[in-house]
């Protein structure tokens, strides 16, 4: 009877252990990250949701991306509201307005679902904010190339998707930095203008700013749907070689434009990437792993992260992620 007994749980035991092991595997991809982007149908997220689904793919995990067809906070708040009400285990977010997210993140959080955000280096209430690199030098590094293709003189203006968009305003603080302490001939013919990530209000305000500032020889875009909406003003008034376009987007977007002339050169990190890594960091940290200096996230770019604390010590993790893109070299990219 003792030894029924006793081989009775040491079975217990074994299937107690494998069942813990079985649910520890299980647990590895039964989780739910959805990435929420600053809007829909446009190339810049339809290339980052490639990155999601692969990383879905890759893992097991249940990761997916939303987002409104409109860029506007308030969209945002009711798609993370949705997202907390269906008890998600990661919320993932492209802020159109960091500051608007807070009190919405604050209440994911006391749910106890991790928040993370992408170009919102000074995000609050976010477990880390992941940046393809430091914004400052890239936007610093853009004025280098817009300064050089303008010889170093003339008129510029620089567009923001957004004024509470901190990534683009960093970019574009990095910009102004540069040229006043590098390029004194060269003179910022405005403040820096408000295109709310639409194409065509890029398009009417090129063609004031090419009217009003007759010096005008570059005009800088944060968000992707600038190049195109400045080159097509620059084209319809046969300014090619006199003005031209110039900031972050797609290759396969700025194609035509970089061909034609009327834009001279864009910089760009790869959406998808971008995408992959930040469902990466959220996973481990679900895991119960922690992310490191120095770690390699699966990504190029994000081989040797650095990690930096924010203003309100939120963990920004940085890659070496940016591309220069121009004639030359165009054709080089399927993207």
């Amino acid at each position: 009877m003792r030894k029924i007994i006793l081989w009775f749980l040491v079975l217990t035991v074994i299937l107690s252990t494998f069942s813990v092991f079985v649910i520890a595997q299980k647990a590895d991809n039964d989780f739910e990250i959805v990435m929420v982007v600053k809007l829909e149908g446009v190339a810049w997220f339809d290339n980052m949701r490639l990155g999601i689904q692969q990383f879905a793919k890759e893992t097991g995990v249940n990761a997916y991306q939303i987002g409104a067809d409109t860029a506007d906070p308030a969209s945002q708040v009711a798609l993370i509201e949705d997202l907390i009400a269906k008890g998600v285990d990661a919320i993932l977010v492209v802020p159109n307005d960091p500051v608007a997210l807070e009190p919405v993140f604050k209440k994911a959080n006391d749910a106890g679902i991790l928040t993370f955000t992408h170009e919102a280096s000074n995000q609050k209430q976010v477990s880390f904010d992941i940046e393809a690199f430091d914004n400052v030098a890239y936007g610093r590094h853009m004025m280098d190339v817009m300064a050089k293709d303008m010889n170093y003189e003339g008129g510029y203006a620089c567009f923001v998707g957004h004024l509470t968009s901190t990534t683009h305003n960093e970019w574009v603080d990095g910009e102004i930095a540069q040229q006043k302490e590098k390029y004194p001939k060269m003179q910022l013919a405005c403040d820096r203008v408000e295109d709310r990530e639409n194409q065509q209000i890029d398009y009417e305000k090129a063609l004031e700013l090419l009217k009003t500032y007759p010096n005008l020889k570059g005009i800088m875009g944060s968000a992707m749907c600038g190049v195109p909406g400045f080159a097509l003003a620059i084209e319809e008034k046969g300014l090619i070689g006199k003005v031209a376009a110039y900031g972050t987007c797609l290759p396969s977007v700025a194609y035509d434009y970089l061909k034609s002339g009327s834009a001279k050169s864009i910089h760009f990190w790869v959406p998808a990437d971008a995408g992959y890594v930040t469902c990466k960091v959220a996973w481990e940290l679900l895991k119960g792993n922690e992310i490191k200096e120095g770690m390699d996230l699966g990504r190029p770019g994000y081989e040797n992260i650095t990690i930096k604390m924010n203003q309100s010590g939120v963990p920004i993790i940085y890659g070496s992620a940016w591309k220069d893109v121009t004639l030359e070299n165009i054709d080089e990219y399927g993207l």
